[in-house]
């Protein structure tokens, strides 16, 4: 019996030690997942990204069919040909009346006439289809380009709600604490109301206060509630963890200057949304040149090979190679080359524009950053004066130096200055990534 009961103290201590080996794996499975996840997660799931690998395999299609068109090309025909008459003549052959005459059955026209026929052809020379080539290699390039493009717009706009998420779940806990400390006051009111030493207005005013503090929970709940929403259609990737606790909290950034501009901005040529667009401008000019080059002779070798019952006086089967030389003469193709080249001439503006527009959103990325700073170490003054404004409105409380309004102006005070350098400190997270996209790098954690 008593071996029956130290084996099950055994058991009982294995699988509480057990289940403590596994609360962590537990409590991380609780947790968001890091920024990292949802951004790996977004380059195969977004839409937007999607879309743009699907067309970027279009265009490489695209360019092996432009290809294809300047390899060697076979063609099979076969024909049954039903004829209403036999067409047919008998030939002599040798001296008529001498011992070795004879006639010869030639079949012109067979009345089941049957007929095969492969055709090989090589492009020797064609100026256009080369051009038309390059061109479409230039047009796959730039949708490569674009595809990175579109991947680190992906990535802000990823790294904007994530940030924004985590500072809605940092004021939903902030209101919390708020509240809680709002119903602490009430019911302290409350006793001294009871007690002839406060009167009723101070109660309908922390109770006012309690009731602004669950609003405040409702709005940053329903921020929660819409940024996880967002943050799982942009990745693709829907979010763990308890919506208030499962958020973990920012790292308190040092407020560092990042490097300057200068070194910044020496990266704009090599974006990929600036190369996207200079490669657009080449496969342009690369386009108008091949409708130029329509007007060249094309120079194609065929080697043809025909069986058929239709021999008349030839020989079946037999073959025939030929040098083809063609040249094509339309008067709408000067007109065509000008609008290609006006085409060309709008697409490198268009290359010019995405260079500005790198230009300005790294500019506007690293003055953001240079902003946020400041706002982050304003509101981390403010956030010091005002709970430490609090904490002296409720010992003056206390003593009987101050009212019940000063104590609920001052707690209104210090949330709010919480709520400004939450909002602050995620501001400046967000902006720093911002900031590393903006420059085509890959984001940092913060």
């Amino acid at each position: 019996m008593e071996d029956h009961r130290v084996l099950v103290r055994h058991s009982l201590i294995g699988c509480l030690a057990m289940l403590l080996g596994l609360a962590p794996t537990i409590a991380r499975a609780q947790q968001l997942q890091p920024l990292e996840e949802f951004l790996g997660h977004a380059r195969m799931h977004n839409v937007d990204a999607r879309e743009a690998r699907a067309t970027a395999l279009q265009r490489a299609h695209e360019a092996s069919e432009a290809f294809a068109r300047l390899l060697p090309t076979a063609t099979v025909q076969a024909d049954a040909i039903g004829n209403e008459y036999l067409g047919a003549v008998d030939i002599p052959v040798g001296v008529p009346g001498s011992p070795g005459a004879t006639t010869r059955h030639v079949v012109i026209t067979p009345t089941d006439q049957r007929d095969a026929t492969l055709t090989l052809a090589l492009p020797l020379l064609d100026l256009s289809g080369w051009r038309n080539l390059s061109a479409a290699r230039a047009t796959h390039d730039a949708q490569e380009d674009r595809v990175a493009a579109t991947d680190l717009t992906v990535q802000a706009t990823i790294a904007s709600t994530y940030y924004q998420l985590v500072g809605a779940a940092a004021v939903g806990r902030a209101a919390r604490r708020t509240l809680a400390a709002a119903e602490d006051n009430v019911a302290f009111l409350a006793t001294r109301v009871r007690a002839g030493l406060a009167a009723d207005l101070d109660l309908k005013r922390g109770i006012a206060e309690v009731d602004r503090d669950r609003q405040a929970i409702e709005d940053a709940d329903y921020t929660i509630v819409t940024l996880r929403r967002s943050l799982a259609t942009t990745s693709g990737l829907d979010p763990s963890g308890d919506p208030l606790e499962g958020v973990p909290s920012l790292p308190a950034d040092d407020l560092h200057d990042e490097a300057p501009l200068d070194q910044w901005m020496g990266v704009v040529d090599g974006l990929p949304s600036v190369r996207a667009a200079q490669r657009d401008d080449d496969a342009a000019l690369r386009t108008a040149a091949a409708t130029r080059a329509t007007a060249v002779p094309t120079v194609s070798l065929q080697l043809t090979e025909r069986a058929t019952n239709a021999i008349g006086f030839g020989y079946s089967p037999s073959w025939s190679l030929s040098l083809v030389g063609a040249w094509t003469l339309d008067l709408s193709t000067r007109a065509s080359a000008r609008a290609l080249a006006a085409a060309a001439e709008a697409a490198a503006v268009r290359t010019d524009r995405a260079r500005d527009a790198a230009a300005d959103a790294l500019f506007d990325a690293w003055q953001q950053v240079r902003t946020q700073i400041a706002k982050a170490r304003a509101a981390r003054s403010s956030l010091d004066a005002s709970r430490a404004a609090l904490g002296v409105a409720r010992e003056e409380f206390t003593s009987g130096r101050a009212t019940s309004l000063d104590v609920i102006q001052a707690e209104r005070d210090a949330f709010t200055a919480e709520v400004t350098e939450i909002q602050a400190e995620a501001d400046l997270a967000s902006a720093r990534v911002a900031l590393r996209l903006a420059a085509g790098r890959a984001p940092e954690a913060p």
